[in-house]
This record gives C-alpha cells, sequence and structure tokens, in this order.
C-alpha cells in the first residue's frame, strides 16, 4: 500500500480538521474523531481495495498516535489491538507508511513502558526514512523527532551536552513555541534530572509548561507531557529532599545562617 498513490485527504481529513478554521482538532474531540475515523474506514471501506487498505492503515496509525499521547492508561489494551492489526498489514506497505507505522508502534510502546520494544520500533521507523531518501517535509520532521524520543530513552549524564546541543539547534531553526522545540526541552529536562541537576531541570520544564500551554492550550500532549515530567520531578523531591544538597549544599543551615 504505498503512501503516495491515494488521497489522504478526501476521506480522513474531516476527521482531523475542522473545516471553519482549518486546525487539526485537539484534546477529547481529537481522541473521539480519531476512533470514529478507525470505526469508519473499517465499517464502511472493506471492499479490500489497495484504497481502502490504505486508508485503514491510515486511520489506525493516526489512533494510535492519539493513544499513545493520552495522559492515562485507559486506552492501552485497545493500542495492543491496533499494534496486532498494523503488524498484521505490516508486508503490504511502502517504504514510507511502514516507517510511519514503526513510528507509531515506538510512541504507544514508549508511552506504555516497554521502553526497549519501543527503542527498537522507533530506530527501525528511523533506518526506514532515513533509507527511503524522501525530502517531504513530514518525511524530515518524523525523522527529527524521533531522533529526539531515541536521545531521551537514551538519557544519562552523558548525554546532557548533545541534548542542550540539540535543543539549542531546534531552537534556533524552529523558534520557542513548537512543539519540536517543546520535546526537545523535555528531554534535555530528563537528561539533567538524571543526572542530579534537578533545579535546572525543574525550571526548564516550568518554563516549557507554561510556554505550551499558552500557545498550544492545557489539553495539548505537549503541555501533557511536560507537565507530567514536571510533576513526576516535583514528586521525586518531595520525597527525597536531599537529593538537592549536591546543587545546594545544606539548604537548611543555609537558611538557619541568615
Amino acid at each position: 500500500y504505498g503512501s503516495s498513490n491515494h488521497n489522504f485527504n478526501s476521506v480522513c481529513r474531516y476527521f482531523k480538521f475542522c473545516p471553519n478554521c482549518n486546525q487539526e482538532y485537539q484534546n477529547d474531540v481529537q481522541c473521539d474523531l480519531s476512533k470514529a475515523m478507525v470505526s469508519f474506514v473499517e465499517r464502511k471501506l472493506h471492499d479490500g481495495t489497495p484504497r481502502a487498505s490504505y486508508l485503514r492503515i491510515v486511520a489506525l496509525v493516526d489512533r494510535l498516535f492519539v493513544l499513545s499521547a493520552g495522559s492515562n492508561n485507559a486506552g492501552t489494551s485497545e493500542g495492543q489491538v491496533i499494534c496486532s492489526k498494523l503488524t498484521f498489514l505490516m508486508d503490504g506497505m511502502d517504504s514510507v507508511m511502514k516507517a510511519r507505522t514503526y513510528y507509531a508502534l515506538g510512541c504507544f510502546y514508549g508511552s506504555s513502558g516497554s521502553l526497549k520494544k519501543s527503542k527498537a520500533y522507533l530506530e527501525t521507523a528511523r533506518n526506514l526514512l532515513q533509507d527511503a531518501d524522501d525530502d517531504s517535509d513530514s518525511s524530515v520532521r518524523d525523522i527529527a523527532d524521533i531522533e529526539i524520543k531515541l536521545n531521551c530513552s537514551n538519557a544519562s549524564s552523558d548525554d546532557v551536552d548533545s541534548l542542550r546541543s540539540r535543543y539549542e539547534e531546534t531552537f534556533a531553526k524552529s523558534g520557542r513555541e513548537t512543539t519540536l522545540t517543546i520535546d526537545a526541552g523535555v528531554a534535555l529536562a530528563k537528561a539533567l534530572h538524571s543526572s542530579d541537576r534537578h533545579i535546572e531541570a525543574e525550571k526548564l520544564l516550568a518554563n516549557l509548561v507554561a510556554t505550551s500551554r499558552r500557545v498550544h492550550g492545557q489539553d495539548h500532549h505537549c503541555t501533557k507531557s511536560a507537565a507530567t515530567a514536571l510533576q513526576g520531578l516535583t514528586n521525586e523531591l518531595l520525597e527525597d529532599p536531599s537529593s538537592t544538597d549536591s546543587e545546594f549544599g545544606d539548604i537548611d543551615g543555609w537558611f538557619k545562617s541568615i
């Protein structure tokens, strides 16, 4: 099923974009309509033609991305069913569609905690896109986003400099407010946290949350991602206040001395 042979917009666009403002749906509306799109193509377009098969893959991949960005585990069972369906359909796909599918699988397994499986799928997706030599904006954007996710999954104290460079490069190219920059910032903050630079990580995440909330909205997946990371860091520091000692020494003693 070739991703370039059929017009995605002709059927599925109405499930993804508002006809009045031409903006992509977000939040609960996005979640509900992505599920409706899967139901539509599976019930109404089941004639076995390449077009029907392609649209089914597009709908399933889109639904998996939406489930991956969710803030809870409510969609885990549904996501696992979709993963099985996509794996079964994999043989008929062209390289770009196959890469997109592996990308969606990697995001889903990453969100559900299967990090090793997620990394394997993301690496496969990146390699397929690079081998396909596809210069389209969507493929270039996917490769950049996959690299960010892979760097995040591999983050350790040794990765801080490279992730900081990537964040600064993305910031310079795309600006402060894009989803790519926010995702790169979250990856950097997680690496900072893992290398015991908690205060710097907390300040960066707070800034990312404020920016994403202002630009993309409270319930956008970027805002949720940054907010979840910030909440997790804050909870960990509250449970173990001594974890900040390496940065500031004996804070209680310092306050008592002034």
